[in-house]
């Protein structure tokens, strides 16, 4: 995916959603004011590892290479929340 045309369609501080070879990437942006950029920041990161079948949370944050950003999606607050709750209740049906 091309920097600017990924940074172009991304609002500081807006939930997303990234695919990735690893997984999925849920997570809050955090987009300095310099473009183009070759990472993107993310706060309070969900990483949805399919091949290890598990959730992995980065509370404190996580930096994405452009480069391994496969394609994004803008999310609102709800369906980030009601994406990652799935994720976790279809890694650990007994949760909730």
């Amino acid at each position: 995916m091309k920097e600017v045309e990924l940074f172009e369609q991304m609002t500081h501080g807006e939930p997303v959603l990234f695919v990735t070879a690893i997984g999925y990437i849920i997570g809050i942006t955090d987009i300095p004011d310099e473009i183009p950029h070759s990472v993107v920041k993310l706060k309070d990161v969900y990483i949805n590892c399919v091949s290890a079948s598990r959730v992995n949370r980065f509370s404190k944050g996580l930096t994405v290479s452009v480069d391994q950003i496969i394609a994004f999606n803008v999310l609102t607050e709800e369906e980030m929340q009601r994406m990652i709750t799935n994720w976790q209740v279809s890694m650990a049906p007994t949760i909730g």
